[in-house]
């Protein structure tokens, strides 16, 4: 069986995103974002002098989605073996 190659959402030379850009990425609301933020599922960054802008590392991306498959495929072989 060979192994499953890295999923890469986000290739780029950037180290950080928008919390826009992350949302575009996967595909989903900025809300769901900034509450992946606050339960640490995402890494971000808060910058500038008041910390008011946020950013999202883009490894942290690449890893969400790797755990998310990972996690999809454990319970797909659970539901099958249910059946």
């Amino acid at each position: 069986m060979t192994q499953p190659r890295d999923i890469r959402v986000i290739d780029q030379e950037k180290l950080l995103v928008s919390v826009r850009k992350a949302a575009q990425i996967l595909d989903v609301s900025e809300r769901v974002v900034y509450d992946l933020c606050y339960s640490d599922e995402l890494q971000s960054v808060k910058i500038g002098p008041k910390k008011w802008i946020r950013r999202i590392t883009c490894e942290s991306l690449n890893q969400y989605v790797e755990n998310a498959v990972r996690e999809s495929r454990i319970d797909t072989s659970t539901e099958h073996r249910h059946l």
